[in-house]
């Protein structure tokens, strides 16, 4: 097989394309990562924040009704 110039050259621009697509794709993949990574973050506090909200809700609703039960009980009572 002889060596002509024209197909060093195509070997070169193919090698060249396939590595800007594998680096094109490496690079996107970190950047979505480090995306996935703050948005879970978020989504970690976002989540915790509702939860306390909810719990505080039911503490609150459970004293409200034990009180209601209390006074009632204290009143039958007397």
């Amino acid at each position: 097989m002889t060596y002509h110039p024209s197909s060093a050259v195509s070997v070169a621009a193919v090698l060249t394309a396939a590595t800007v697509i594998v680096v094109g794709y490496r690079l996107g993949r970190t950047h979505s990562a480090w995306r996935d990574v703050h948005n879970a973050r978020r989504a970690l506090r976002s989540t915790r924040r509702d939860a306390l909200a909810q719990t505080v809700q039911f503490i609150t609703a459970s004293v409200i009704i034990l009180a209601t039960l209390f006074a009632a009980a204290f009143n039958a009572a007397r």
